[in-house]
Formats: structure tokens, sequence, C-alpha cells
């Protein structure tokens, strides 16, 4: 736990999701597939909310909502946002995992875009899918973001040389997670997970899947080609995109992925 909250402490969530369109167009396509489950009067809570890229979204939208974030540098930096844009909306310092200050069946959506990505046991991924189902309405709406274990593998080998080893590759491929002294410490307080396991996961815990996204397909190893396109080619490509997310074959190629499911 200490060591996922010092690779966050001081770490800039709102420019990784703006600052190239190869990460922009994962924050686009979490927006258009939410849309249709935000409504007028909706309560949303997102659990692993970070400086509130997505947290401060929902309340600009009017809705009524609360940000759950692990590393208290990051709620510092949350909650001054919330000042600056005169939002209202609760925010906790926080596990995803337990969160007894959100009272059952109440609320309409939960996202978890974040908590996955470093959870690397079983029983605690279970426990925040757990907490979620909790905390939603019958019939409420859950998101669930994870990075693809097959991604990892192939930026391993196009970026990090000294990661492609047996044991690298058995340890990624078989459990998830990276643990070699040479990655760098986002790697090691990782857990990366295959598509089929995180629609198991949801179901599990008594969801019914709604849809299932390749949150940025390939575009992170085509990122030459994309991030200096002008902002009419980022839309055409992005429409192409949308058209093509759900598709099941890109999944384990997309960096992120997005698993929505209903109560």
């Amino acid at each position: 736990m200490d060591a996922l909250i010092a690779q966050y402490t001081g770490a800039d969530e709102d420019s990784r999701l703006t600052r190239q369109y190869i990460a922009q167009i994962e924050f686009d396509t979490t927006m258009v597939k939410l849309k249709p489950y935000l409504k007028p009067g909706c309560y949303v809570t997102e659990l692993g909310a970070a400086t509130g890229r997505y947290s401060l979204t929902f309340a600009q939208m009017g809705l009524t909502t609360t940000a759950v974030e692990l590393v208290p540098d990051q709620v510092r930096i949350l909650k001054e946002k919330a000042a600056q844009q005169n939002l209202d909306l609760a925010i906790y310092q926080g596990d995803a995992c337990y969160v007894p200050f959100i009272d059952d069946h109440s609320q309409d959506v939960c996202v978890i875009l974040g908590p996955l990505y470093h959870l690397q046991s079983q029983e605690l991924r279970e426990q925040a899918i757990a907490e979620a189902r909790r905390i939603l309405k019958p019939g409420g709406i859950v998101a669930v973001a994870y990075i693809s274990r097959f991604f990892i593998a192939g930026m391993f080998t196009q970026k990090f040389p000294e990661l492609v080893t047996p044991d690298v590759y058995s340890k990624l491929l078989n459990e998830g997670v990276v643990t070699s002294a040479e990655a760098d410490r986002f790697f090691q307080v990782g857990y990366f997970a295959t598509p089929k396991e995180m629609e198991e996961l949801v179901e599990g815990q008594g969801f019914k899947l709604v849809n299932h996204i390749a949150t940025d397909t390939f575009s992170r190893y085509i990122a030459d080609g994309i991030n200096p396109m002008t902002p009419e080619q980022y839309q055409a490509w992005f429409e192409y995109h949308l058209q093509t997310c759900a598709e099941p074959t890109l999944l384990g190629s997309s960096n992120h992925g997005l698993v929505i499911a209903q109560c």
C-alpha cells in the first residue's frame, strides 16, 4: 500500500488524460459510453478518483457526485480543483475496497477507473466489485476499467528490452504482475488483467454484462500517427474508433478496457 501511495504522490493524472491524443481517447471514449447512464438527478460515485478528471466532470454535469481516492496528495489536489471551480461534490480519502461512509443502495452509477490497475489479489478485486454492488441501487450501473496484460507484454517488447525475459513474460501471462527489479515502480505495483477475467469478475459478484469496450484499442501502438493529428483528423479517428471499440478481437490489444455491467 505504501508503494502504491508513493507511486501516485505528485502524479498529474489530469495531464495524463489530456496531454496527448492517445490518452485523451481513453477519457473521451469512457465519457461517451457512460453518457446513457448519467441522467439528470443521478447519484454517481467514483472509486479511485485521483485528481478528479472524471469526478469533476460529473459534478459539472450537475450530478450528485461522490469521489473516493486512496492517495492523500491526490485528495488534496482534487479538493483544490473543486474549490477553484466552485463545484459541490463529496470527497473522501479512502480505499475502493471498503467505503462504509456510502450508504447501501444509494447510487445509480459507480465507476472504478483506476483501482483495478493495482489490486493484485483476487480477494481485493472481488471486494472492490462487491462494494460497488452494495452501494448501487437495483438496476444500477458499474463501470470498471483495467489494463490488459497482453498490451503490457507488447509494450515491453517495444520500449523496455530489459524486461523481455522468459521470467517476466511468464509472471505477467500467468499472474498478471511484474516483479522484476528492472521494472519501473508503476509496473511493480500494477495488476494487469485479461478481458475474460474482468467479465468473470463482475459477473461473479452478481452483475449482468452490458458492454465491454477497448477504450483506446491499438492507438498507443500507432502513437506517432495519432498524436500529431489536427483536431479534425482526431475527430475522424475518434468517430471510427467509437464504431469499432466494442469489437471483441480488439480487447486484448488495447491498453485500457472498460467493462460496463448492471445490478
